[in-house]
């Protein structure tokens, strides 16, 4: 799933191969939760409902067709 710009919106639990731990995180557990390339503390998705963020990677991102 990604959202209207084109990056993948995973779940704290999700992981990939370009996962790299967040400087911030006290346990780097190989997993988006501590991932340098999500952010689950700025912003939530779906009002809320789960804890969900955005994976940055470029590698990641679908490309977006501009209608």
């Amino acid at each position: 799933m990604y959202d209207e710009c084109g990056l993948m919106i995973v779940k704290e639990d999700y992981c990939c191969e370009h996962w790299e731990p967040d400087d911030g995180a006290l346990v780097p557990m190989k997993e988006c939760w501590c991932c340098k390339w999500s952010n689950f503390r700025l912003e939530n998705i779906n009002g809320g409902t789960e804890n969900l963020s955005v994976c940055n990677y470029e590698g990641n991102r679908k490309e977006v067709v501009n209608r």
